[in-house]
């Protein structure tokens, strides 16, 4: 009864310059196949929910049927968030019509922890700013794909071996911020859930993140500290 609509629809780059990221797209030498090429920027997404809609109804679906958009790098703290300024912007343009409604909005959050004070700052600033606008949109707020890494003072991404017991402690504490934050600034009523990617610790052959420090748990199913930071944050301690 829920799904993601549309998964990662908003192009990195604003490359016209009116502060609005563009859509994916596969014309200019990728080869990558996107449905907007072919659909229209607008329709792709109308189709989709006009669809989805309508066949989860056909097929006998009883409960409410809660469609997501979602994407990456929706907490840019380089861009002030203008990646999630301009998904808002486009869910207003697919919703125009009176007809399409997209219920939730899903950031995915495959970030890492930075020694560096400034970076780490402004990289909270922007969680929270990202919090905030997707609440304003009063639609459901879901974080998708929550893991972690490591970046140390010297701008090196560390294994999990490498890591010392003040850096776990550092990676708890950035997960109980994230989580308590997002219990406190989305209402209740918009509270869908938080995802964990990576239950435990990346292997050194993964093709995500390899050997990093990317779960709750290592590579043995021991608790790390990480997963007290998740129990603090969830119970607000």
């Amino acid at each position: 009864s829920a799904w993601d609509a549309v998964n990662e629809p908003i192009a990195d780059t604003d490359s016209d310059g009116d502060g609005i990221h563009e859509l994916h797209t596969g014309w200019g030498g990728t080869n990558t196949f996107f449905w907007q090429d072919y659909l229209g920027d607008i329709d792709y997404v109308r189709i989709v929910v006009e669809k989805a809609r309508k066949y989860y109804a056909q097929y006998g679906g009883k409960e409410p049927l809660r469609l997501f958009i979602n994407d990456y790098c929706l907490e840019s703290y380089w861009d002030d968030n203008t990646k999630l300024r301009s998904l808002i912007h486009w869910i207003g343009v697919w919703e125009s019509d009176g007809v399409t409604k997209i219920d939730g909005i899903g950031t995915q959050m495959h970030i890492s922890y930075y020694e560096n004070p400034t970076t780490q700052a402004n990289k909270e600033k922007h969680i929270v700013q990202m919090l905030q606008l997707m609440a304003a949109t009063g639609k459901l707020v879901k974080i998708s794909e929550l893991d972690m890494g490591y970046v140390n003072n010297q701008g090196q991404t560390l294994k999990t071996s490498e890591l010392t017991e003040r850096q776990h402690r550092n990676m708890a504490e950035f997960y109980r911020f994230i989580v308590s934050k997002y219990l406190e600034i989305v209402p209740p009523a918009q509270q869908y859930g938080i995802t964990q990617w990576c239950p435990t610790d990346s292997q050194a052959n993964s093709g995500w993140r390899a050997g990093e420090p990317t779960g709750l748990w290592d590579l043995n199913y021991n608790r790390k500290p990480a997963y007290v930071g998740y129990v603090l944050g969830l119970t607000g301690k």
